[in-house]
């Protein structure tokens, strides 16, 4: 079985306060047993905190479930 069939939920958070230090939007799986991270997103170093906060804020992001 996949892990994409075994993840409950999935949510996204900019992370504006740096959770843990960590300065990259995350995105979080959700199991029975806790949320755990699934995806760093780092700004770029071509581009301005101004532009990396809108990317975020407009970011959309989908999982393909295997078809078991």
């Amino acid at each position: 079985m996949s892990i994409l069939n075994k993840i409950k939920s999935f949510s996204f958070s900019p992370n504006p306060d740096h959770i843990l230090g960590i300065k990259s939007g995350i995105v979080w799986g959700n199991k029975t047993n806790g949320i755990f991270p699934l995806l760093y997103i780092s700004k770029p170093r071509a581009i301005s905190q101004e532009d990396y906060e809108i990317l975020l804020n407009n970011i959309k992001i989908s999982f393909e479930h295997d078809k078991e």
